[in-house]
């Protein structure tokens, strides 16, 4: 009995560690820091980036260290043209996924190289950012000023995003730069 158990494990063992490579593995993206150190405006923000499942998608909230994230497309179809993508969310969360890993993947497939912009957002107390977003009253001129330096270290991020991506276009064989939003992206 001793045989057949220990057959049937080494058997399991095998056939795991064979079929990790009939998988597709995932695709190990870049990720940049925009700002060397603490992003400037942000020094105090001490809240650590979390994430929530909103509508099917994995929305990312309380980001204070703003980042760019890369989908280089293929070599063979690329055209030159780099895309910043900046995902929406009402400067409470990103809608990280639908609105920027999606979006670089379909980009990449026309050929376009993608960088995925997760800029600083207001700060939530609780695990739910689009609740609590829509509990501040939006449109209301105190939820608008509460927002006002949020919204300027957020275009402070993008300049900063595109301003990296033109220094750096060679390294991906750049000719052109756009960038795209969604929403308050």
């Amino acid at each position: 009995m001793k045989n057949i158990n220990l057959s049937s494990t080494l058997l399991i063992a095998f056939l795991i560690l064979t079929c990790v490579n009939c998988f597709p593995q995932s695709v190990n993206n870049k990720v940049i820091r925009l700002y060397k150190g603490v992003a400037p405006g942000s020094e105090d923000w001490s809240w650590k980036e979390s994430e929530y499942i909103k509508n099917a998608d994995t929305a990312i909230y309380n980001v204070s260290v703003p980042t760019l994230t890369v989908f280089e497309a293929e070599k063979s179809i690329a055209n030159g043209t780099a895309i910043i993508v900046c995902p929406g969310g009402g400067f409470h969360s990103l809608s990280f996924n639908g609105e920027g890993i999606e979006i670089a993947k379909w980009l990449n497939s026309k050929g376009f190289t993608a960088f995925v912009l997760k800029y600083r957002l207001a700060h939530c107390l609780t695990k739910n950012p689009t609740r609590e977003m829509l509990s501040k009253g939006i449109g209301t001129e105190r939820f608008n000023k509460t927002l006002e330096p949020v919204i300027s270290m957020s275009i402070a991020d993008g300049k900063a995003a595109v301003a990296y991506v033109r220094s750096h276009a060679s390294e991906w064989g750049l000719k052109r730069i756009g960038i795209m939003g969604f929403s308050a992206g």
